[in-house]
């Protein structure tokens, strides 16, 4: 296996304590949870314009995104190692997305286990040929060339709806309790969002928690789409050729908890993504053909610009005009080429 040959020869060059969880990290909860709160309470009763409103919306948009990509790390096991802790915490960030625990731990766990796989991998589209899994991605495959119009509203909906949907497309994965708590988590916390609404007023909701909650779908799932989308298809066994790692600022790497490095954490699932710019570092140095690297902005405007079903391992195709775009190592430049 490709996977553990990268693993392996970078092992020796990676200190052990690079893969104990970083327990230090929790402490983001409860700063972005007082953000939170503080702006939904000036929101709510302090006298401010629309355009107050709107900023604080976009504050808070932002630390729901940080939340939800915090939940990653901690159900990852790389924060807190206790199975009920990691449970708790992950209820706690990712309830601003409206997404339950379990349910992203059957999904995400199906994702790492067959990465590319398009009759597998939950987050791929498939295939021209290929039969959807389940009836939401056949709904959602009519629509696989429509990128103008298609594309923001996707960005603005991916991480929710996709969950959402997933309640349904992977029951075939999950035992009756399973489906049973699934089921309840996700009705928890709308019933939560719904109640505080009646509470605090709806028009009120729709600063606190619709607009934000559209905002972090918007940012994380900006960066979800530029993992894997302009990648060749894969059996899971090649982290590098199946994952892309995006660059951004600095500063907003470290905000987001270098959650943009994905080749890395494909790689080092087990790693906190702390150390992931170590991981990237060497990669370059070792496996410089092999790894993809992106600026953000470059990456989502070549998934913009692409169509999503593939039509062989390589390439994508645009069903409507027949069109094919190349992938990552096969036709789609690379951040290091000079043409960027």
């Amino acid at each position: 296996m490709l996977a553990k040959q990268y693993a392996d020869a970078l092992a020796a060059r990676l200190s052990g304590n690079l893969f104990e969880p970083v327990r230090s990290r929790v402490l983001w909860l409860p700063v972005h949870s007082l953000i939170v709160a503080v702006c939904t309470i000036l929101i709510v009763h302090a006298r401010l314009n629309i355009a107050a409103r709107l900023g604080l919306t976009v504050v808070i948009g932002f630390s729901f995104s940080c939340l939800g990509i915090l939940a990653h790390e901690i159900l990852h096991g790389l924060v807190v190692e206790s199975l009920w802790l990691r449970r708790v915490l992950g209820t706690l960030c990712l309830a601003p997305v409206c997404v339950g625990p379990l349910l992203w731990m059957i999904w995400h766990n199906l994702h790492h286990a067959n990465t590319q796989d398009p009759a597998r991998d939950p987050d791929n589209w498939g295939t021209a040929q290929s039969v959807p899994a389940d009836r939401v991605m056949g709904q959602l495959r009519q629509f696989a060339n429509c990128r103008t119009w298609l594309f923001p509203f996707l960005l603005a909906t991916g991480v929710t709806g996709h969950a959402a949907a997933l309640l349904l497309g992977l029951r075939k994965h999950m035992t009756r309790p399973q489906r049973r708590t699934t089921l309840i988590e996700f009705a928890a916390v709308w019933l939560f969002w719904l109640c505080l609404g009646f509470w605090l007023g709806w028009i009120n909701l729709v600063f606190f928690f619709l607009i934000p909650l559209l905002l972090a779908n918007v940012l994380i799932n900006a960066f979800v789409i530029t993992n894997h989308f302009l990648s060749p298809l894969d059996d899971g066994n090649d982290p590098l050729a199946s994952s892309l790692t995006v660059t951004t600022y600095p500063w907003v790497e470290r905000l987001l908890l270098n959650f943009n490095y994905h080749a890395e954490h494909h790689l080092f699932p087990g790693m906190s993504p702390k150390y992931a710019p170590q991981v990237s570092q060497l990669l370059k140095e070792t496996w410089p053909d092999q790894y993809h690297q992106m600026p953000f902005h470059i990456a989502v405007w070549a998934v913009w610009m692409t169509p999503r079903l593939y039509y062989d391992r390589t390439r994508l195709i645009d069903t409507r005009t027949r069109t094919l775009h190349g992938t990552l190592g096969f036709g789609l430049k690379n951040s290091t080429d000079p043409g960027h």
